[in-house]
């Protein structure tokens, strides 16, 4: 055991020093090179990782030159002029400092201006004091591309921790519904990954839309056959709802389905029980959830719950994740990898309204949840305006740099008009 420890820590060392060695020598390399080679070396960074070395392991400029005119012959016209022009931009704004640091340079050049670009300095850990230090952060968003770029500031040079995808091209994997022709009987099953969660909305007064959400992770849906059924109880046991379906799974093969099923019901207390039997590999999924509407009635809860989301964009996957702002895929498990942009859903109900228009002022505080004490590490601070009395609210939540851990975000929706503020409560962790 000695033997191999000692092994895997002499393996280490050799790949950090071989690493090291291989990073000097390009920089060595680099700063050799003119100014204008050094633009292009790193913008072909951007584009083409391999030319990139190519280019820069070439002897003289007369070679340089020779295999930079090779690589654009042949090329859509106006492409060697966007590309340098890009290169001269990105050089020019990302590096002055540490241009061989700094992955602005290579999304620059490789998809041009942002649509929207966001410098923020995050509101870390304003409840105390402290001598943590705050990175600044820069998002890039490009709306054609369905991209978004998180770079945080590390030493001299902002580095790329997360990319992210938006728009019709992102597939979320779902469940269509069918009619029940037949019921899928199982033999000694074995068990379905499923995870269900639950969001409670006014529908009207004294009547509450109860949206059920349902994630299940598969390996294999071809050909496979799926029954959900559902059934809704009420605080002296009687069935006042049930869902019973066929389930086809659409726009993927394997991994986690995401489903959703809406109840209209009395503000009252219910249990649900969640049953999907999947045919095919003999597999059974159930739980059991409990929810009180109680809250809602006669209006009086004003706000929402705040719905954990892995998506919310003006795309279109299936109806019954449609709402106002958009298509919402709710996550049951709020647990997302560090780094990995995530969303919020919640509506704030009986706005004050001033030409039709309500004004509403939001304030997302994270919370660690794991303190002894109360400790903000983080804040988010919008205005909304908009028509009619109801404001329906999709957030977006950029963790950057934030440590792993347990967290609690609190929504505060503040009525410029009234003064009246609301408050909704939500979790989430943060794992590597």
């Amino acid at each position: 055991m000695k033997r191999m420890l000692i092994t895997i820590i002499g393996a280490s060392v050799v790949f950090l020093f071989t690493f090291c060695g291989v990073a000097n020598l390009f920089s060595a390399k680099y700063y050799r090179l003119l100014e204008k080679e050094r633009k292009f070396y790193l913008g072909l960074q951007g584009i083409d990782s391999i030319a990139a070395v190519q280019y820069i392991s070439l002897e003289s400029p007369t070679e340089r030159a020779q295999f930079y005119d090779s690589y654009w012959e042949n090329r859509k016209e106006g492409e060697q002029a966007e590309f340098e022009e890009r290169c001269e931009f990105a050089f020019r704004h990302y590096g002055k400092f540490a241009p061989l640091s700094d992955d602005r340079i290579q999304v620059y050049v490789k998809y041009g201006p942002p649509t929207r670009r966001e410098e923020i300095i995050p509101q870390k850990n304003i409840a105390i004091r402290t001598d943590e230090k705050v990175n600044p952060v820069e998002i890039w968003t490009y709306n054609k591309e369905g991209l978004i770029f998180d770079f945080i500031r590390l030493a001299r040079a902002f580095e790329l921790i997360n990319i992210s995808r938006f728009g019709d091209e992102v597939l979320i994997p779902h469940f269509n519904e069918a009619p029940v022709e037949s019921v899928i009987d199982v033999v000694l099953p074995g068990l379905l990954d499923l995870s269900v969660a639950a969001g409670r909305f006014r529908q009207k007064k004294n009547l509450t839309r109860l949206e059920l959400y349902i994630t299940v992770s598969m390996q294999d849906t071809v050909d496979a056959s799926f029954m959900r059924t559902i059934h809704v109880y009420n605080a002296i046991d009687s069935i006042v709802q049930t869902d019973q379906h066929m389930l086809q799974p659409v726009d993927g093969a394997n991994g986690a389905f995401f489903d959703e099923v809406n109840f209209w019901l009395n503000p009252e207390d219910y249990r649900l029980e969640i049953e999907i039997i999947d045919g095919k590999n003999n597999l059974v999924g159930k739980e059991i959830l409990w929810s009180s509407l109680i809250d809602y009635q006669d209006d009086a809860k004003e706000i929402s719950d705040l719905v954990p989301a892995l998506l919310i964009d003006k795309s279109h996957t299936h109806e019954k994740f449609d709402k106002p702002v958009g298509r919402v895929i709710p996550l049951t498990r709020p647990v997302v990898p560090m780094f990995h942009l995530f969303y919020f859903y919640a509506e704030v109900y009986n706005l004050a309204m001033v030409d039709g228009l309500h004004k509403v002022k939001t304030t997302y505080e994270i919370t660690n949840r794991e303190k002894m004490r109360r400790e903000v590490v983080d804040v988010m601070i919008k205005d909304h305006v908009d028509a009619g009395d109801v404001a329906y609210l999709g957030a977006i939540y950029h963790p950057m740099d934030l440590s792993p851990g347990h967290y609690i975000i609190t929504l505060k929706a503040l009525d410029l008009i009234s003064g009246q503020e609301r408050t909704a409560i939500s979790e989430f962790e943060l794992v590597k």
